[in-house]
């Protein structure tokens, strides 16, 4: 999709990101910290797109990353798409940020290659995914994103993998019940506004929408 004009939130993980494109511009920039998100967020979203020459009525859709991630900053993006796209009548992608966070991971890496993104959940829990990278250098899921204890987490099959994530080297007990299986560590790697923005246009192109009023971000474990 050459055409494709989105605009894409992440703000589940710190430092929170915006991104936009207009068919082959792109710009990301990270939200100024040190303030309120939602004081900030739209001073940064009229940023990115004037940085690729779109307003926000000519945008196709609205990408968020809907989690997991912190309960305050995942509500932030999902409030903020839907407020939005409701006002255009436009549609949403929502994509996940463990997605986002094997797909900024991956990005020299074969197609085939598993990477296992992983974010701290407290509790001394952490929220685990399991992808693969496809053959159109996008990272598609081989099971559900779950939230799982540090200690017995066991990653499908007996092959190597991507470890995506600063969990994986922070988490002694992590990474030590996977270690033999670690080919790569990408510890800096975190969700980014510009990996969501890049998995919403295979999303949009594919039909993979939502209606406005279906934005609800994904916590793995009830909200408190």
């Amino acid at each position: 999709m050459s055409g494709f004009r989105c605009l894409a939130l992440e703000t589940g993980v710190r430092p929170q990101s915006v991104a936009a494109c207009n068919g082959d511009r792109h710009f990301e920039t990270s939200v100024p910290g040190g303030a309120s998100i939602a004081a900030v967020l739209y001073a940064t979203i009229d940023e990115v797109l004037d940085q690729v020459g779109l307003s926000l009525e000519e945008l196709d859709c609205i990408a968020f990353g809907r989690g997991p991630g912190a309960f305050t900053g995942l509500r932030v993006a999902a409030a903020a798409a839907q407020g939005l796209a409701t006002g255009l009548g436009i549609r949403l992608c929502a994509v996940s940020s463990l997605a986002a966070l094997a797909q900024g991971a991956c990005d020299r890496a074969p197609a085939g290659t598993w990477i296992a993104p992983a974010l701290p959940a407290g509790r001394d829990q952490l929220y685990l995914g399991w992808y693969r990278i496809g053959e159109s250098g996008l990272v598609t899921a081989e099971g559900d994103d779950r939230l799982a204890p540090a200690d017995r987490c066991r990653l499908p099959g007996t092959g190597r993998f991507i470890a995506a994530g600063k969990v994986w080297s922070e988490n002694k007990a992590l990474h030590a019940s996977n270690a033999s299986r670690i080919e790569q560590l990408e510890d800096s790697a975190l969700p980014r506004a510009g990996a969501v923005l890049r998995l919403a246009r295979s999303d949009y192109a594919e039909g993979r929408t939502l209606a406005p009023e279906q934005a609800q971000p994904v916590y793995l474990r009830r909200a408190v």
